[in-house]
C-alpha cells in the first residue's frame, strides 16, 4: 500500500505541475537571447595562448577538457599542445622560473597557462530498511473494475533492508597564466567542482530515485567533474556566450487577450524576424501611446541585439513600460539588463585590450589557429 500510495501522489505531483505549466507561463510566448559574458578575470593583452602540461594523476583529463573548451569559445588562438615541447619541461611551479623562458617564447605565444589537478572519488556504504508490501497468503472478497467479486491477497507493510552507495567526489583546479611579453604572472585561482549522489537504498524504490545498478564508475565520476571544472576554467580566462530565456508580453489579462498587432509581432519575434516585430509594436504604440506591453516588448529586441547602445536602449524600454504598468517580470527585466550592460562593458574593454596588441610572428610549425 505504501508503495502504490507513493507512486500515485507522484504521479499526481506531475500532473498537477503539467497544468499549471500549461495554464500560466505556457500563454507567454518566450525567446531565447544569446549574451556575451565576460572573462572573469581580465588577461590583458593577450591573443596566442599555449595549454601547457596540467601537473596531478588527472591533470591531463582536466587539461585535454580545458583545451577542447577553449576551442569551442574561439577567443583565443590556441598552441597546439600535443606539438609543443614545453609540456614535458614546465611544470605549475616553474612557469614564472626564467630558466625556461627560451623554451616557452620559442611557441610564439602571448602567454602560456598551466596547472595542478586535485581529485578524490570515496564511496559511503549502508542500509536502508524501505516499507514494502509482501503478500500474508490470506484473501478477501473485493470487487473489480467490473462489479465482480474476485478474491484480493491481504498485504502487508514490511520493512527490508535495501543497501545503497553514496559517491562522494570532489576535483579541484589550480592555475596560473603566464604573459610572456611581460614575464608576469597575470593571473592565478583555483575552480572546485564537487559531486554528492546516493544511489539504491529509499531511492531505489522511489520514483525520480537513482538505482545502485546506475552507480557510475569512478572514472566516469571524475570524467564528469573534469569537464564542469573546465568549463569554469574557460569563464575565468574568457568571455564566453550564455543563453537567457525571455518571455514576452501579449498583453490583456493573465497572458489571454491582448492587441492582435502585438501578437503578430511576437510571432514574427520567435521566428527571428525582429526588425518586422519592431515596426509592428512601434504602430502599436502609435495607437496606444500608454501600452506598456508594447514597450517591454521592443526592450527585448532591443536586448536581443546585444551591443551597448542597443541595450541602454533595451533599459528606457523597460522602464517606461514599468512606469505604465507595475510587473514583477518588468522589473526583473530591468535588473537583467542593467546587468548585461556592465558585462558588456567590462567585455569591451577586455576586447580593446586584446585589438591593441602587436600580432605575434606567424609560425605555423607548432600552432594551430582558432578563429
Amino acid at each position: 500500500m505504501y508503495k502504490r500510495n507513493f507512486i500515485y501522489r507522484s504521479i499526481s505531483r506531475i500532473l498537477l505541475v503539467l497544468i499549471i505549466g500549461l495554464l500560466i507561463p505556457g500563454c507567454a510566448a518566450k525567446t531565447t537571447i544569446q549574451k556575451i559574458r565576460p572573462a572573469e578575470i581580465t588577461v590583458g593583452d593577450i591573443q596566442t595562448l599555449a595549454i601547457l602540461k596540467f601537473g596531478g594523476p588527472h591533470g591531463e583529463i582536466v587539461r585535454g577538457d580545458f583545451y577542447s573548451k577553449l576551442a569551442e569559445i574561439e577567443h583565443f588562438s590556441l598552441i597546439d599542445p600535443s606539438k609543443a615541447l614545453a609540456l614535458d619541461k614546465v611544470m605549475y611551479d616553474q612557469i614564472d622560473d626564467p630558466r625556461f623562458l627560451p623554451v616557452l617564447e620559442n611557441l610564439h605565444a602571448d602567454g602560456v597557462i598551466t596547472g595542478m589537478v586535485t581529485a578524490s572519488v570515496n564511496d559511503i556504504r549502508g542500509t536502508d530498511h524501505v516499507p514494502m508490501e509482501e503478500g500474508t497468503g490470506r484473501y478477501q472478497k473485493k470487487k473489480n473494475i467490473f462489479g465482480k467479486w474476485v478474491d484480493v491477497e491481504i498485504k502487508k507493510t514490511v520493512l527490508r533492508p535495501v543497501p545503497y552507495i553514496i559517491r562522494q567526489g570532489s576535483l579541484t583546479a589550480h592555475f596560473k597564466l603566464f604573459n610572456l611579453s611581460t614575464k608576469q604572472i597575470v593571473a592565478t585561482g583555483k575552480v572546485t567542482e564537487t559531486y554528492n549522489e546516493k544511489f539504491g537504498g529509499n531511492e531505489e524504490h522511489s520514483f525520480f530515485g537513482d538505482k545502485l545498478s546506475s552507480l557510475p564508475t569512478k572514472d566516469a565520476t571524475i570524467n564528469n567533474l573534469s569537464k564542469k571544472v573546465a568549463k569554469k576554467l574557460v569563464s575565468k580566462i574568457s568571455p564566453t556566450k550564455i543563453a537567457t530565456m525571455i518571455q514576452f508580453d501579449k498583453g490583456g489579462t493573465m497572458g489571454f487577450g491582448g492587441n492582435e498587432t502585438m501578437q503578430r509581432g511576437i510571432e514574427f519575434a520567435t521566428r527571428g524576424l525582429w526588425e518586422e516585430a519592431l515596426e509592428l509594436w512601434k504602430e502599436v504604440i502609435k495607437k496606444e501611446p500608454e501600452n506598456a506591453a508594447a514597450y517591454y516588448n521592443i526592450g527585448v529586441a532591443y536586448e536581443n541585439s546585444g551591443d551597448l547602445k542597443s541595450l541602454y536602449a533595451a533599459k528606457d524600454m523597460y522602464k517606461k513600460a514599468l512606469n505604465l504598468k507595475d510587473k514583477s517580470f518588468y522589473l526583473d527585466a530591468v535588473a537583467r539588463v542593467n546587468k548585461s550592460i556592465k558585462d558588456r562593458e567590462k567585455y569591451d574593454q577586455q576586447k580593446r585590450q586584446i585589438e591593441k596588441a602587436p600580432a605575434q610572428k606567424d609560425d605555423t610549425s607548432g600552432a594551430v589557429r582558432i578563429y
